[in-house]
């Protein structure tokens, strides 16, 4: 009996079935997958000698593949965006120093200045309570 919608044949096993009907329907799905862009059919297909962006590799003169070509071009790209993304943040870094150093020194002021103050200035700044 094969059953709609399926997209290969399963047969419903009654009692009556023989192993191989049992080896038949517990075959695995990863026989159906599906091809991905690294299968595509231009892999190992060789483009021209490229010698513009690649003056500074080891493959100079060298005729690479499509894919090869592809896969240096993202590496490059991916390289460059991980360079900006860490020169903001040690620009980031650098701001956030010079605000806590700035802070500490507004501290150490403040500080510095309410301790030197005389005895009889405290008490105008917090006077004594007799309630307590």
């Amino acid at each position: 009996m094969l059953l709609p919608y399926s997209t290969r044949p399963i047969r419903i096993c009654t009692s009556s079935c023989s192993s191989r009907c049992l080896r038949y329907n517990n075959k695995s799905t990863d026989i159906h997958r599906q091809i991905s862009v690294d299968d595509a059919t231009n892999r190992g297909r060789l483009l021209p000698k490229v010698t513009s962006d690649m003056s500074d590799t080891h493959n100079h003169g060298e005729e690479i593949s499509a894919d090869t070509y592809a896969t240096l071009m993202r590496h490059q790209f991916n390289l460059e965006r991980l360079g900006d993304r860490l020169q903001k943040m040690e620009n980031t870094t650098a701001t956030i120093k010079e605000r806590w150093r700035g802070g500490d020194e507004a501290i150490r002021d403040f500080t510095g200045t309410w301790f030197n103050k005389r005895r009889e200035e405290m008490n105008t700044c917090f006077p004594a309570s007799s309630s307590f």
